[in-house]
């Protein structure tokens, strides 16, 4: 996986981020498919959103996105309201595909499975931006994996559970084929549902890995889907690609750009060109919507890291020489001599007057 992406702030957070950070956040369709488990099972779902601060009618798609700390709350919550430690799981297996958010009609109207991944690679970016998704086509094993960024100490398994299960179930489902699963990998500790997910994936299960992975025979990439409808997926990305770039989507377009930019790593690799690629848009569409935004790539450049900087220096414990590491500094002097000219303060001062870690 790449280096640590920068995310879009967004949503009514627990504990709001400092101006200037990226909050990384979800689509707010995840406070629909938990309110429709938690009324499958008939446990009332406002308790739990009240609990965690969450409006549960705030589940449209043009809804604000939710910080990605307060819906692995709410998933933790509502596994605990309903008794059901395996909720993750189940709520995958009993997905309500009425409630499908735009992208995931896109993936499922996509021709085959290797073309449903890839579109949910492209697009999931702009509307999960705690969730980076890799994947690898070129080996014997295909390979599917994720991770999800947000605060040290934030518990994600119900989170990893829910995505990794149902990326398969969905699958099943539109190929009426079985993945056929080789291994699972699990970043969470625990590994308290382990019978139930080896028996849904039907292959050996890992935790603690560095990264949520999914391995699978590569020939299952050319079955076909039978939900495919290509002049619907058509119209629904050209949708996602219409909005996503246009001045309605507001400053969230230039946090996009600034987490894509972080996740090229290296200073050198993240040409507009580059970024305008992993966008799925032309460099032209980026030229110009930068334009409509007064910015220049270099200035998003320059604010993409001190996002990310200040995000690091608040909200984790990590070293400062790593922090730059991961910025793409080779030196802690070079990283610190730029953080001067982003904030007008040296890194250290910035941590310490910061306080506490934010969210403990």
């Amino acid at each position: 996986m790449n280096r640590p992406e920068a995310e879009t702030s967004a949503g009514e957070p627990l504990c709001g981020p400092a101006q200037g950070e990226l909050e990384p956040s979800l689509s707010p369709r995840f406070v629909a498919y938990v309110r429709d488990y938690l009324l499958d099972h008939g446990v009332d779902p406002e308790p739990v959103f009240r609990e965690c601060g969450i409006v549960s009618s705030r589940c449209e798609e043009l809804d604000a996105a939710v910080p990605a700390r307060q819906i692995t709350t709410l998933l933790e919550l509502a596994a605990r309201y309903s008794n059901n430690p395996c909720m993750g799981l189940h709520m995958a297996q009993r997905y309500h595909y009425e409630s499908a958010s735009l992208l995931i009609l896109a993936v499922l109207a996509a021709p085959s499975v290797g073309d449903g991944i890839r579109c949910l690679s492209h697009y999931d970016r702009y509307v999960d931006t705690a969730i980076a998704i890799d994947f690898d086509f070129c080996k014997s094993l295909a390979e599917f994996s994720f991770r999800v960024i947000i605060p040290e100490g934030v518990p994600t398994n119900q989170l990893n559970e829910y995505l990794l299960g149902f990326l398969v179930q969905a699958l099943n489902t539109a190929t009426r084929i079985p993945v056929p699963v080789k291994q699972v990998c699990f970043s969470h500790d625990s590994d308290q549902n382990a019978r139930a997910l080896q028996d849904f994936f039907q292959a050996p299960v890992k935790f603690s890995c560095a990264d949520n992975r999914l391995f699978f025979d590569r020939s299952y990439l050319q079955e076909r889907f039978h939900t495919s409808h290509n002049l619907l997926h058509e119209i629904l990305v050209n949708a996602m690609k219409t909005y996503f770039v246009s001045e309605q989507a507001g400053n969230g377009f230039v946090d996009i750009l600034c987490r894509e930019i972080i996740r090229c790593g290296a200073d050198e690799s993240a040409t507009l060109e580059k970024i305008a690629e992993r966008l799925a848009i032309s460099p032209r569409t980026l030229r110009r919507r930068l334009s409509s935004e007064g910015r220049s790539f270099q200035e998003v450049k320059n604010l993409a890291r001190a996002k990310r900087a200040k995000y690091y220096l608040r909200r984790t414990a990590m070293p400062i020489a790593e922090i730059a590491y991961e910025l793409g500094f080779s030196e802690l002097s070079a990283f610190s001599r730029a953080f001067r000219s982003w904030v007008g303060q040296a890194p250290q001062v910035y941590r310490e007057q910061a306080g506490p870690l934010a969210g403990e």
